[in-house]
């Protein structure tokens, strides 16, 4: 599979996560909880591992712009998923942060999808673009369990 299936992939699956969050209320506080545990892990391990595999090799080909506005949005969704780790999952304010990073991912994913891959695909060759989906696949399996207990607690 090449990268930008991988990553599509991915965007789908947080897609459907934050939907399902999206229509919790504060009542259902555990369901909450545990939906956002599932969505912040995979989304921590899929910022890491896309800058790694991904964007530094954008970056190697002379497309720093680009990859440095990714990784800048990786970086303000990290800080809210951390915000909101912090808040009790029961409280009213969470849903409306929620909502407010839900459209800054959305946005990032779309303008990815659209954008960034069509500029990647002019920097790599197909073999290059499945090579960088194993690389992606092999590194996720590492990443997502090493993240997992600093998650917990």
């Amino acid at each position: 599979m090449d990268i930008y299936t991988r990553i599509k992939e991915d965007h789908d699956k947080a897609r459907e996560l934050m939907s399902q969050i999206a229509d919790t209320t504060a009542r259902a506080k555990k369901t909450r909880h545990d939906l956002f545990e599932d969505f912040k892990i995979d989304l921590w391990s899929h910022h890491k591992v896309e800058e790694a595999t991904f964007y530094d090799l954008l970056t190697q080909k002379g497309d720093s712009a680009e990859s440095y506005e990714a990784k800048n949005e990786h970086h303000m969704v990290n800080s809210m998923l951390e915000e909101l780790d912090t808040m009790p999952k029961d409280n009213e304010q969470w849903g409306q942060k929620f909502g407010a990073m839900k459209e800054l991912i959305e946005h990032h994913m779309e303008e990815e999808e659209e954008e960034f891959f069509t500029l990647a695909r002019k920097e790599f060759s197909e073999e290059e673009a499945q090579e960088l989906g194993r690389r992606f696949d092999s590194r996720k399996k590492v990443v997502a369990p090493a993240i997992t207990p600093m998650s917990e607690g």
